[in-house]
């Protein structure tokens, strides 16, 4: 009879010894549930509390979760009056403040609390389905945003909004802890959330905007074809590495190509990148050099604004208020580049 130690065994199977950690998670939401009030005033003090028993970043991110979706409501009032695109107060600071918040307000704080220890959290603004939405048919703007977390090297999924509670029929807000959104499966994640960019999916091969808009049959369907795909990570690094500046463009530009039917998410990556060439004009010119320069600057801005005009333009009444922003943009912009000619002219 042959004998094979199970170290010996582990040295040969390698691969199939690497045990996948499981977390136990009581003592730490405990931990979160019992956060006395004196530190929920500052988002500092309060990550350093909430990590405080936590022996891995799995427990950090679990803590933050588990104590916002216990202690910050969601803001009906705002939702209800709450225009797509609109700027929104929601400030981490303002929501502990507050103690009340619409996604966006969930997922700042959540990646406010991840900087103040060290784990990269990105927002990640989409699509989604549920709380009387989920037989929606328009896709023309997004309407939540979640997070993707990194820990131990691997990006994972979750909402802290949805890990709150939820709308009942009647718009009422029903607090009940939701453990399904922690670090969901991207497989599962993606049948109510469609993130703006493909590849914060996290699947090698995104599900299509039309799988999402037809249902969960049509989705799953779409993960179980067997195609070559792209690592999602590879894409990830690549929008990483890139300039700040560009960030906003390329994710307007990969959000758009993924769904035509957004107008806004290109018009608006377009006014970004008209406003961001602007910062760079100066303000007190002197020379002709330097008016020249501005003429330039000016030409570049003018130029992607009219790009957004025409694509806002296409979302007809939904872009009202960025078309008139728009406009008012381009008489400014093209009378200033009128008087910087005059005055090289002369």
């Amino acid at each position: 009879m042959i004998r094979i130690s199970l170290l010996s065994l582990c040295l040969l199977l390698e691969t199939l010894c690497v045990a996948t950690p499981v977390y136990d998670f009581d003592k730490i939401d405990a931990h979160a549930r019992a956060t006395p009030a004196k530190y929920s005033k500052d988002v500092s003090e309060l990550a350093a509390y909430l990590t405080r028993p936590a022996r891995n970043d799995h427990e950090k991110v679990r803590s933050f979760y588990v104590w916002l979706a216990e202690n910050i409501a969601y803001d009906v009032d705002l939702f209800r009056s709450y225009r797509p695109g609109t700027s929104l107060n929601m400030e981490p600071v303002m929501v502990l403040n507050k103690r009340k918040a619409v996604c966006q307000g969930y997922a700042d704080l959540f990646n406010a609390l991840c900087e103040e220890v060290g784990i990269k959290s990105v927002l990640v603004p989409g699509y989604s389905k549920g709380f009387g939405n989920a037989n929606r048919t328009d896709f023309s703007n997004a309407d939540h945003a979640w997070n993707s977390v990194l820990l131990d090297g691997k990006w994972h999924l979750l909402d802290a909004t949805w890990g709150a509670g939820g709308l009942d029929d009647k718009m009422r807000y029903k607090a009940v802890f939701n453990e399904k959104y922690f670090l969901t499966k991207p497989e599962e994640f993606v049948l109510d959330h469609m993130p703006l960019q493909p590849m914060w999916q996290l699947l090698d091969c995104p599900v299509s905007m039309k799988a999402f808009a037809a249902g969960s049959q049509a989705v799953e369907k779409e993960l179980s074809a067997t195609k070559n795909c792209e690592p999602f990570e590879a894409k990830i690094d690549k929008y990483e590495q890139m300039d700040a500046p560009d960030k906003k463009l390329y994710a307007a530009q990969e959000a758009y190509r993924f769904n035509p039917a957004n107008h806004l998410v290109m018009g608006r990556g377009y006014m970004d990148k008209a406003h961001q060439i602007m910062s760079g004009i100066q303000r007190q010119m002197s020379s002709k050099a330097e008016i020249e320069a501005a003429v330039k600057v000016q030409e570049e801005s003018l130029a992607y604004l009219i790009k957004a005009r025409e694509v806002l333009n296409k979302a007809g009444k939904k872009a009202k208020m960025e078309i008139d922003f728009v406009n008012k943009n381009i008489r400014n912009g093209q009378e200033n580049l009128k008087a910087m000619k005059a005055i090289l002219s002369h």
